[in-house]
């Protein structure tokens, strides 16, 4: 079986929305469709489709007969009005304009790798729930949780598609404590990438959270796996150890998911 390769305009445009980003052309003209055809060893048809969809995408416009320019802090990341929650409190923190539609809840066996993370025995039961969470219709996330048996029995698909899992738990008399978080980078396997609309192969930002109660019990073990064209994930470190964390979505700012 060939190795499933992520496209050349997702690659480029990947590439040209980050340097957008940071900045590099400023809010001047970007390099003509033949130069960045060349740069990239891509034809002008694969170059017009990436600046279709930078365009699509609000970051820069056309101005006939002179080029195609920045838009004014096209991703610029708004500041908080003066937040300073913790990590776990910006992950229940909602973005209204995100849905979750619920693809499975299944009770099964606790893989060792689950069972780790939960504090419980290889084989125990526990609930797992599979979700893709969508903004402005448009697939953002896969996320699959393991919570112990307990607190995932009573979980009801409607209330999961309305209310963020951690309100949940907390209306069952959970008082959440805790978050640990690793962020790695994956492909998107077969189940995944039709899902979230990404070719097999592609690269995702992966997360992996394990969330504690005040008692240092887990209570969720959460694994994503996010488009890194419409997720990031932006930390504020400072010398006393009042780290912050915020997550933005595409052009407009997010202090959290609903996860």
């Amino acid at each position: 079986m060939s190795e499933a390769v992520v496209p050349l305009y997702h690659q480029i445009y990947v590439v040209l929305r980050q340097q957008i980003v940071e900045g590099r052309f400023g809010q001047g003209p970007l390099p003509g469709e033949i130069d960045l055809a060349k740069q990239f060893h891509a034809s002008r048809v694969t170059m017009r489709r990436v600046f279709d969809r930078l365009v699509q995408e609000g970051l820069v416009r056309r101005h006939r007969g002179l080029g195609t320019f920045v838009n004014p802090h096209p991703v610029k990341p708004a500041a908080s009005e003066e937040r300073t929650a913790s990590l776990l409190g910006n992950i229940i923190d909602m973005g209204e304009k995100t849905s979750v539609k619920v693809i499975s809840i299944d009770e099964v066996h606790a893989t060792p790798d689950v069972a780790e993370s939960l504090q419980i025995l290889p084989g125990d039961p526990v609930v797992k729930v599979v979700r893709v969470r969508h903004y402005r219709n448009r697939p953002l996330s896969h996320i699959t949780v393991y919570l112990p048996v307990d607190l995932g029995r009573p979980l009801q698909r409607t209330d999961l598609e309305t209310t963020p899992m951690l309100r949940l738990l907390e209306a069952a008399g959970v008082e959440l404590g805790r978050a640990s978080q690793v962020l790695t980078a994956r492909l998107a396997d077969v189940v995944v990438a039709p899902l979230l609309d990404v070719p097999v192969g592609g690269a995702l930002l992966a997360v992996r959270r394990v969330v504690l109660d005040k008692n240092g019990r887990p209570v969720q073990l959460l694994l994503g796996q996010y488009r890194p064209d419409r997720y990031e994930y932006r930390m504020e470190l400072s010398p006393m150890g009042g780290d912050s964390a915020n997550v933005w979505v595409e052009n407009e700012t997010r202090t959290g998911l609903r996860d």
